[in-house]
């Protein structure tokens, strides 16, 4: 599997002051059939493209095993979730095919080292070419 992404990364983490830590990964997400969520937060890590998900950013929604796709949020099927990075942290994005601990893969191939930011709405995945 490679290295795995961090515990840190993970979950419903809070920060001192009791507000949500600015690594934790948001996705989006469509967990069995219900509605697609743009806030869903990563549980766990199954594999490099596969991930134990919760469709609520503070935990308390469905829960469920969803494969990274190449798709738009809104048309996810069924246990896929989509994992916008930006260059930069600008642009349109890319969709992550495959996350490690360190660096992460697009769906041509591209490799980046990718950190967490929080732009005060939402957590942002800014990539770096490598």
């Amino acid at each position: 599997m490679g290295r795995p992404v961090n515990k840190r990364n993970f979950g419903t983490v809070l920060d001192e002051v009791g507000a949500e830590a600015s690594e934790n990964i948001t996705v989006n997400v469509k967990v069995g059939s219900n509605s697609i969520s743009n806030l869903g937060i990563i549980l766990s890590q199954r594999s490099v493209n596969k991930f134990k998900v919760d469709d609520a950013n503070d935990g308390s929604g469905n829960e469920g095993i969803c494969t990274l796709v190449d798709k738009d949020a809104g048309a996810l099927g069924d246990n896929e979730m989509s994992l916008i990075g930006y260059v930069g942290g600008t642009g349109d994005g890319v969709n992550v095919k495959k996350l490690y601990n360190r660096t992460c893969r697009d769906f041509s191939n591209n490799r980046y080292t990718w950190s967490m930011s929080d732009d005060s709405t939402s957590n942002v995945m800014v990539l770096t070419a490598i």
